[in-house]
């Protein structure tokens, strides 16, 4: 048991958005699994980048590439995050 937190709707769809932003060199599965910070997994510089902009398309989510915060985010408190701006569903 990995005690990682169930894939809920929020938290699959941004295990796939990161991996797309890493152009798939990190499995939705190992994300999931992982409490693990998204650059202790191997999310690099460029994938945080590409994954801050694909927050703000999909969810309308705004991330500060200058806040240090985003730097130690996880699968779950980037869902959390996007659950609280209370965006419902993603946009087309």
């Amino acid at each position: 048991m990995s005690g990682a937190a169930p894939a809920t709707g929020t938290r699959a769809r941004l295990a796939g958005l990161i991996r797309e932003a890493m152009d798939g060199q990190i499995g939705t599965d190992e994300l999931l699994g992982s409490r693990a910070t998204l650059t202790e997994v191997g999310v690099t510089s460029l994938g945080l980048l590409r994954l801050a902009d694909a927050l703000e398309e999909e969810f309308g989510v705004e991330v500060d590439l200058a806040d240090p915060s985003f730097y130690r985010e996880t699968v779950d408190t980037l869902a959390a995050r996007v659950d609280a701006a209370d965006v419902g569903e993603p946009r087309e």
